[in-house]
């Protein structure tokens, strides 16, 4: 029997059958790998949604537990030690406590956002009249430029910030002067803090005695 010759047309034609064949292959496998690696994805996001959610209202109700827990004593701190509650460092209010044994540490207050109340304006046009009525030393210059500076910062809600209303206050008492105190005091009266939310730090020291801050953030463990 004769042995058939494929022609160069044939085998042209069968090589690029087998590469039609292999390409077809490769991107079926593709778009199943695709598939496995989508219907994998929509599996763990789903799982974890709902372990998600277990954790912020196990983190909620402790939280609320926390502050119930403490209501009480804040309340009695503040009994005992009339006026704890003042403008805060940073416009934060907080009551911090500690142990007996100084090993462990609670602090819990609100965030809030530095806000005043429309006479705040009154204030500031008496501290800049202070200003303005420095003499041209250079040791006045450099005085209104620290008031000035201090009186234009602003913290992130676009306000006075409350830690530059406590050094004005000390600078506007350092100075003796009546309209540099009156406009402090204005401010001060002006100061209308936004709530914004509650937290909690919890901290313990560690072998080297400082203070470690135990996480409650899933960012931070």
């Amino acid at each position: 029997m004769a042995k058939y010759e494929l022609s160069d047309e044939e085998v042209a034609l069968l090589e690029q059958a087998r590469a039609d064949k292999a390409k077809r292959e490769a991107e079926e496998k593709h778009a199943q790998e695709v598939k496995t690696y989508k219907d994998l994805v929509d599996e763990a996001v789903n799982d974890t949604v709902p372990e998600a959610e277990d954790v912020s209202r196990m983190l909620e109700q402790r939280k609320a537990g926390i502050f119930e827990r403490f209501h009480s004593i804040i309340a009695m701190k503040e009994e005992l030690y009339k006026g704890s509650k003042s403008m805060a460092k940073e416009g934060r209010f907080t009551d911090s406590f500690t142990n007996k044994a100084g090993t462990a540490r609670v602090t819990l207050g609100f965030n809030t956002n530095d806000a005043y109340d429309d006479t705040y304006t009154a204030g500031v046009e008496k501290v800049k009249e202070y200003i303005q009525s420095l003499a041209s030393d250079d040791k006045s210059r450099q005085l209104a430029e620290m008031v000035n500076t201090l009186l234009m910062e602003r913290s992130k809600a676009g306000q006075l910030k409350a830690q530059n209303v406590l050094r004005l206050e000390n600078m506007a008492n350092e100075s003796g002067d009546t309209t540099f105190i009156e406009g402090m005091k204005i401010i001060r009266d002006a100061y209308r803090p936004e709530r914004t939310k509650q937290f909690v730090k919890v901290e313990v020291k560690d072998a080297s005695g400082k203070f470690q801050t135990i996480s409650l953030n899933m960012t931070n463990c």
